[in-house]
């Protein structure tokens, strides 16, 4: 296990420092669908899931499930001469996280194949797993997701209500400021139903019908994660059926250097928003993580003046930290959020490596640090 760990960093650190800025040859190749829902041999893979369901009930829950994958091609060489895919072609990591909204519980888990478990990717096909944790696409815009957290198992069948929203320029490829490029596309409304199971034992569960609504992002390529701060990433689904995306990466002060999105209209039609099309503004809550010491925001206000929006941002539970030192190295905060203003709605941020740039505690002599794990050098 520790060889295949260790395979896995020496992989990416290649990865990261002799290849071109999109894996593939240029020029650089468009989306193309249901194709591009497959893996890929690109270094750096994930599909990620969040979403925000109710049960029979009213109980209000969030979700997040993302699978990731690395890859080393035949001409990376480990020391210099060996080849990578010798000691390991690719490695597998998930991550799954449920809110319980209404009982402000957070629970989190991590699994990958560095522990032996099972798990594979298709080329063909969106079909990914990870010991008994899975997401498959069973037909045109329909997808079947599992995963498990303490005695919990959720099930959830998805299905896209919009066409795929294609982010960056060209369609598909998303600037990564100084890592790079990547290719990204979402689907930014999805219709979710299935299950929750609680308290399961060996023999029993106890079963919730769930259903709400959800965000599945895509992304791959050979971006750099360790030539940049961190990013913060925010998804928005509003109630009068329009979607956003924002995209912001950090410098080790705090600033932004890459800020860029999408705005996705009732009809799933796509527009790029540049840096000077909205504004973003910390409201200077914050909340401190006691387990990794990372200081985070946790409340912003959005303006989009071109479509007329004013919007405030607010965490539905403040602690929705993810630890995965364990299988990433990176610590992360990915929680769902409420969405108030002059429209209302739900939404999920993403805000990566506040433990190593604190929330107000940096500033212009703050030094880029290393990534720890399979993302650094």
């Amino acid at each position: 296990m520790r060889l295949r760990i260790l395979a896995i960093i020496l992989i990416c650190s290649t990865l990261n420092s002799c290849l071109p800025s999109v894996y593939q040859p240029y020029p650089i190749q468009a989306i193309s669908l249901p194709r591009d829902e497959a893996a890929h041999r690109a270094p750096i893979e994930w599909w990620y899931w969040t979403g925000h369901l109710t049960d029979e009930t009213g109980h209000k829950y969030g979700f997040e499930l993302t699978f990731f994958k690395a890859y080393a091609p035949e001409s990376v060489k480990l020391f210099g001469f060996i080849p990578a895919w010798w000691v390991v072609e690719k490695g597998h990591i998930a991550h799954f996280a449920l809110t319980d909204v209404d009982n402000q519980a957070f629970l989190m888990n991590q699994i990958s194949d560095f522990n032996n478990f099972e798990a594979a990717t298709s080329e063909t096909d969106l079909d990914v797993y990870i010991n008994t944790w899975s997401a498959k696409q069973i037909g045109e815009g329909l997808y079947q997701l599992k995963a498990q957290v303490a005695d919990k198992k959720l099930e959830l069948t998805l299905r896209s209500e919009k066409p795929a929203a294609l982010h960056g320029n060209p369609p598909g490829i998303q600037s990564m400021g100084p890592g790079g490029t990547s290719y990204y596309l979402s689907y930014t409304r999805m219709s979710a139903e299935g299950s929750l199971k609680t308290e399961c034992n060996l023999i029993f569960c106890n079963e919730s019908k769930v259903k709400g609504q959800a965000w599945h992002d895509h992304q791959w390529g050979d971006f750099k994660l360790d030539t940049y701060a961190g990013w913060d990433w925010f998804s928005i689904q509003l109630d009068d059926q329009t979607e956003i995306m924002l995209y912001l990466i950090r410098e080790p002060n705090g600033t932004y250097v890459t800020r860029a999105g999408s705005f996705i209209d009732k009809q799933g039609r796509l527009s790029a928003l540049k840096s000077e099309d909205f504004s973003l503004t910390e409201t200077g809550e914050i909340w401190e993580s006691k387990a990794t010491g990372a200081i985070y925001p946790a409340g912003w206000t959005l303006a989009i003046p071109s479509k007329r929006l004013e919007l405030r941002i607010k965490p539905l539970l403040l602690n929705q930290e993810m630890n995965t030192r364990a299988t990433t190295g990176i610590v992360y905060w990915e929680g769902a959020v409420e969405i108030t203003g002059n429209q209302s709605g739900k939404g999920y941020v993403e805000l990566t490596n506040y433990d190593l740039y604190p929330y107000g505690k940096t500033n212009n002599q703050t030094q880029l640090k290393p990534l720890a794990g399979p993302f650094g050098n």
